[in-house]
């Protein structure tokens, strides 16, 4: 049995709040380790890999070229989303502190509130699109 699909804006949400988690989990690490000499931040990018799952459409002031088979190459028309991918990432930037660590604990924290304030506002539109859903199914508007 496949995944049920809730439609584009649920699945967007929900690797939103993956993202979130995983952006979460990575600067709870980073604060843990700050008086680690010679620790290494890391950094998790997936706000930009949440804007490639959305397809783009083509330009409307050009013509596109029509593919009949899997081998034709299209040019001008609409562009496939991607795939999402959570990419985590060593921050190799100066050392901070005279234990070696590049950890700044106060940015951290500013980071891990907004991050926190981001999951926040996805989990409440994921409880809106479930609760539309909901309305849908039991023909109420």
């Amino acid at each position: 049995m496949g995944d049920i699909s809730f439609g584009q804006t649920v699945g967007m949400l929900k690797d939103a709040m993956s993202g979130s988690a995983e952006a979460h989990a990575v600067m709870a690490n980073n604060i843990a380790n700050a008086n680690t000499p010679n620790f290494r931040r890391s950094d998790v990018t997936f706000k930009e890999a949440l804007a490639a799952t959305e397809a783009t459409p083509g330009d409307p002031n050009q013509l596109a070229l029509t593919t009949t088979s899997d081998r034709h190459i299209a040019i001008g028309g609409p562009q496939d989303p991607e795939p999402f991918a959570i990419t985590t990432a060593v921050d190799d930037a100066q050392q901070m502190r005279v234990d070696g660590s590049n950890v700044d604990v106060d940015q951290e924290m500013a980071k891990l509130s907004l991050n926190s304030s981001y999951a926040q506002t996805m989990g409440q539109l994921l409880t809106n699109q479930y609760s539309r859903l909901r309305q849908a199914i039991q023909e109420r508007f």
